[in-house]
Formats: C-alpha cells, sequence, structure tokens
C-alpha cells in the first residue's frame, strides 16, 4: 500500500483517472502479497476478462455451514476493464441507498463508481463500472501519492430520501500526526472540507491506522484502528467517535496477526470485519457482532469465521457496506498482484440481536 506512484489523467465517460505505470511492480513488498497465492490455473482465466464474472467463495455444503450468516452471490472483478481503467487495490466501499451507486476506493487514492444488478431472489449477478476519479484536495489538485493511501470509507445523507446530498468520509493510513486522517469528499472525489487528525490516531502504529469507518445513528462517524495503538495490549484496538466525544476498547480475535479492517451498522450493535494472516499459517476472516458497552467495553458475538484451510476460497478483505437492512457487501483488497483477486461478495447477516458476554 505504500510507494511512490506517477499518475496520468485521461477522459473516460466524462470523468478523470489515473493510469498506472509499470512502477505498480516495483511496491514495496508485504507479508500477505509475498506469501498468499492462488493456483495459476484459474489466475490466467481471470486475467483473460476484462469483465466481472461470477464465482464461489466455498463449495455450496461450505456456504450452509454458516448458520448465522447467508451468502448471495460473489462476484470477481478484473484486474483492469477494457480501456485500461485499473481495477485494483480495493480498501473499502460504500453504498449509496437513494442513488442505487456503489462507491469503492482504492489505497492508490482512486474513487470508482459502479452500479449493481442483482436477481429477483436477490443474488448479485453483474457490476457495471461508471466512472473513475482521482481523489483531490481542496484546492482541486490531485492528492500526493504519499498523502493518498485511502483506506475507510462512509457515506452520509445516503439513505435519507434526498437525492444529490451525499457526502463521503474517507480515512487514510499514515504516520501519527501527519498523513493519518480523515476528510469529507464530494461525490465526484474533490474534498469538501479541511483534513481533520483526532487525537484516537496520535498514536497509531505504521501501517495500522484509520482501517475502518462508519456513520451511526446513535455516536454520529465511529472510526476504527487496524492494529493496536502503542502501549496497548497486544490483542485491543481502539474505537471512536471522530468528533473525539467516546472511545471503546476492541477485543481483536485470537489470531497471530488479528486486524481490525472494516465497520459497518447492525441494528443497534457494529459488524466488524477482521483479518488474520500469519504465514504459513491460513487466511482468516471473521464477520463479528460488536457491542457499544456505555463503561467504554466492547462485547463481541462471532458470526462467521473462514478460513482458506478449512475449505473457503478467500481473499484479502477489507471493506464492508450495508446495502440495507442486514445484507451487506464485502470487497477483497488484491494489492494489484498477479496471485491475488479482487472479490465482491453479498451476504445477509440472519442472527438478530445484540452481542452476548
Amino acid at each position: 500500500m505504500m510507494g511512490v506512484y506517477q499518475a496520468a489523467t485521461r477522459r473516460r465517460r466524462g470523468a478523470l483517472h489515473w493510469m498506472t505505470p509499470n512502477d505498480l511492480w516495483s511496491q514495496d513488498s508485504m507479508t500477505f502479497r509475498r506469501h498468499f497465492a492462488l493456483p495459476m490455473a484459474l489466475l490466467w482465466l481471470a486475467g483473460c476478462s476484462a469483465t466481472p464474472h461470477r464465482t464461489a467463495i466455498a463449495p455450496v455444503d461450505l456456504l450452509g455451514s454458516t448458520q448465522k450468516i447467508d451468502w448471495c452471490g460473489t462476484l470477481t472483478l478484473p484486474s483492469k476493464w477494457q480501456d485500461g481503467t485499473p481495477v485494483g487495490g480495493l480498501s473499502d466501499l460504500g453504498w449509496d441507498n437513494d442513488e442505487s451507486l456503489l462507491f469503492l476506493i482504492s489505497d492508490r487514492g482512486w474513487l470508482h463508481r459502479a452500479r449493481l444488478a442483482f436477481s429477483g431472489s436477490g443474488e448479485l449477478r453483474n457490476y457495471e463500472p461508471l466512472d473513475t476519479y482521482p481523489l483531490r484536495g481542496e484546492d482541486g489538485a490531485i492528492l500526493a501519492s504519499a498523502s493518498s493511501d485511502a483506506e475507510a470509507l462512509a457515506l452520509e445523507n445516503a439513505e435519507d430520501g434526498v437525492r444529490d446530498n451525499t457526502q463521503l468520509v474517507i480515512g487514510f493510513e499514515g504516520t501519527a500526526g501527519s498523513d493519518a486522517r480523515w476528510q469529507r469528499f464530494l461525490p465526484s472525489g474533490i474534498a469538501s472540507g479541511p483534513a481533520q487528525r483526532p487525537a484516537g490516531l496520535s498514536d497509531i502504529r505504521p501501517n495500522g491506522g484509520l482501517e475502518a469507518l462508519t456513520d451511526t445513528p446513535d455516536h454520529g462517524l465511529i472510526g476504527g484502528i487496524e492494529n493496536p495503538p502503542d502501549g496497548w495490549p497486544e490483542k485491543m484496538t481502539r474505537l471512536f467517535t471522530l468528533d473525539g466525544s467516546r472511545e471503546w476498547r476492541y477485543p481483536l480475535a485470537a489470531n497471530a496477526n488479528s486486524a481490525l479492517t472494516a465497520l459497518e451498522t447492525l441494528d443497534d450493535d457494529l459488524l466488524a470485519l477482521e483479518r488474520a494472516y500469519s504465514p504459513p499459517a491460513s487466511l482468516v476472516i471473521r464477520l463479528r457482532r460488536a457491542h457499544l458497552a456505555d463503561d467504554g467495553s466492547v462485547t463481541v458475538t462471532e458470526l462467521a469465521r473462514l478460513s482458506n484451510g478449512d475449505g473457503w476460497s478467500l481473499d484479502n478483505f477489507e471493506g464492508l457496506t450495508r446495502l440495507g437492512g442486514q445484507r451487506y457487501l464485502m470487497v477483497s483488497d488484491d494489492n494489484f498482484s498477479l496471485m491475488q483477486r479482487t472479490l465482491l461478495t453479498c451476504f445477509a447477516v440472519t442472527e438478530n440481536g445484540t452481542a452476548t458476554p
């Protein structure tokens, strides 16, 4: 996710977007990218198409084994569209219910917009790309590479019944007191307000900052830190309101390298997405219900534990958004690696009630 990348722009359906040069191949390797691989035959087939195709993240019997989760389809997105627009490094996504529009952000500072198609039974069937914009500052200038590591996304005013008033709240990784921040943007990718650097980001570790964002009815915007802040217990990380009024301690799963990657609303609680990967151990993805207590504690109930070692065909799931009710989408970050995939997966939470101690 880090490194220096040059940007070039060109017209595509009236929008501007970045083209990725050869220096994508010189990106600093990360542990996940170095060790996680898929069968080369599948990779070759995926690379032959510039359109999404339906796939499955597990056999039917395994999909049916998650008692609290129903699955409603998965698409594999190509590495680029037919006109050369790159698709990759997707770190989060947001669903605009008023516009029936999907926003996706890339850790290279790109904002993608798309339409989705579902079957009559609610299964995800297709993804139609609309346009791609580079994220820009308030002055209209494209964000510098070092400041463009967009990792978290929440939408405001996206389901209030009013069109054309959506605001994007984007969280950026970086070092404490520098590029680690959050900022509001227009749907065209231009910043609509100044960058904010709250106290909740003052003690983050490198590459372990603001990874999760959601807009809640009770507390407003809540952010989540990917890894434990400096001085915190090994398996505990911070959730906090972006206005600084509240803070909670979120217990990470026991797996080595467990990290919080996304948050969404779930009834009166939160839905948390966690990823754990520590080679040679298998990739583990967890969906967890999190109840925020008044005393700053968080009670967590596991909804699903998915592992490549158990037969799931997973990738680096990092992003989460609510489609409505208890239906959600999650997306994986392929790190622009030929050894990984961009997966867009639909699911519904069938378990009701709040988390239990």
